[in-house]
């Protein structure tokens, strides 16, 4: 599926109106449907009535059309509960945590399906009202819908248990841990659905043949959000042999910024043009498809929120904390050190991008955090035992050199901080131990901080 379908249905799904049109679709499909059903065959109702279910409908037109006037009350009374319970939780969310949370919120499938169940009821209890209990329907001698008002009254029983799981479900969706461990699994998905079988990692230079490239340059404002690297090699002329990729999912474009260089230099249609830009996807905001670093922005974000002296909430800070190393721990199984470029052949043309790995994963996760948690020892005890961990199951000397300058990062920071003896000498036993970790044997050996 080309990109820009793929973000414009992913952009379909997580809005918050999209499954309750469904559902509101299906009741109305619903409460045309059975009535006719029921009319072209009378001898159901008639065998309904002579059965258990009989009982529990009421026997007359008029009394059934009250009842479904004071269920179909109930439940938009309901309804608006249940959707300014929503609300609620979207605004302390996104004051309590980040803003950048607000569109998880909206695209949560439990909210989404417990409003579509709602307004499918009420839906078809507004439909069954306007074809049942006529005068009509009685001179004619049409038996009761003893089926069209059974199924009133269990979806409208069904809709009422729905309310205390959407309560608990709304009240367990801003719990600090919930939020975090959710962003946290994310981001490891999408690192196992990373496909980079056959990648060659390359130094920092800006690699490419000598000649001068063909630039395509964006005409789109945004932030990338998707890249096809197979339609993107299959819209290239023939002639090319080398394509670098000047830009990364995440990365904000603006009209005449360098998209794509082409070797050797060649004249591109408008058609070939279009094509290739057919292989982006550029949105109004960050993703975390393909962008597990979005993922780490926003528990980055929690982290500064927590600390600032408006929340002054350490234990979340420690959470996300926790969630960072989980998640920088999956970046380094995989043996990306991110430092550069990657490089993979296919089909005789040599595709560069910028790569990814620990070295961004690190700079991003703990770049931030540190310097706002020097007056917060917990904090900063925190990060050094988990850089600590990671190093001490991680092969790769490089990547254990890695984790030793972050760690000397935090331990400098917390060096220009005031803080007591004991949480000082804490710190000193914890760069102490990331050093010991990262000095194992098969690992590099590292520069002693005093």
């Amino acid at each position: 599926m080309p990109p820009r379908l793929v973000k414009s249905w992913n952009s379909i799904q997580s809005g918050l109106w999209f499954q309750p049109v469904l559902f509101m679709a299906a009741g109305l499909l619903l409460g045309l449907g059975l009535p006719l059903l029921e009319r072209a065959w009378p001898q159901l109702d008639r065998w309904l009535q002579a059965t258990w279910v009989a009982t529990y409908i009421p026997s007359s037109p008029g009394s059934s059309r009250e009842v479904l006037i004071g269920m179909a009350a109930a439940l938009v009374t309901v309804m608006t509960v249940a959707a300014s319970m929503t609300m609620v939780t979207v605004q302390l969310a996104s004051s309590q945590y980040t803003p950048r949370l607000l569109h998880r919120f909206m695209a949560d499938r439990t909210t989404q399906r417990v409003l579509g169940t709602y307004l499918l009821t009420v839906v078809y209890l507004l439909l069954l009202l306007g074809v049942m209990g006529t005068r009509e329907e009685q001179h004619q001698g049409l038996p009761m819908p003893v089926l069209s008002l059974g199924l009133a009254l269990l979806l409208t029983l069904f809709c009422l248990l729905l309310l205390p799981q959407f309560l608990h479900h709304a009240a367990r969706s801003v719990d600090a841990n919930t939020i975090i461990t959710n962003i946290g699994r994310e981001c490891i998905r999408e690192l196992e659905s990373l496909n980079l079988a056959g990648e060659q990692e390359l130094s920092d230079t800006l690699p490419g043949p000598d000649e001068e490239p063909t630039v395509l340059a964006a005409t789109e404002t945004g932030y990338v959000q998707l890249v096809d690297p197979r339609r993107l090699l299959a819209a290239l002329p023939r002639e090319v042999h080398t394509v670098r990729l000047d830009v990364r999912t995440g990365d904000f474009l603006f009209p005449g910024l360098p998209l794509l260089s082409l070797w050797p230099e060649v004249t591109l249609s408008e058609r070939q043009k279009a094509r290739l830009h057919a292989a982006f996807a550029v949105g109004r905001t960050r993703t975390t498809q393909q962008d597990v670093l979005y993922g780490v922005r926003l528990l980055v974000d929690m982290a500064l929120k927590a600390l600032s002296p408006a929340i002054n909430d350490v234990t979340t800070s420690v959470l996300v904390v926790n969630e960072l190393g989980a998640v920088g721990r999956a970046v380094a199984a995989r043996g990306w050190l991110g430092q550069g470029w990657w490089r993979r052949h296919y089909r005789g043309v040599t595709l560069l991008r910028p790569g990814f790995g620990l070295g961004p994963f690190l700079q991003d996760a703990f770049g931030e955090i540190p310097l706002a948690a020097t007056n917060q020892p917990r904090v900063l005890l925190r990060i050094l035992e988990v850089l600590a961990q990671i190093a001490s199951v991680v092969p790769e000397a490089t990547m254990r050199m890695m984790l030793v300058q972050t760690g000397r990062a935090v331990y400098e920071a917390a060096r220009l901080s005031e803080q007591r003896d004991r949480d000082v000498r804490l710190i000193q036993e914890r760069w102490s131990q990331l050093q010991k970790e990262a000095t194992q044997p098969g690992a590099l050996p590292c520069e002693t901080v005093h």
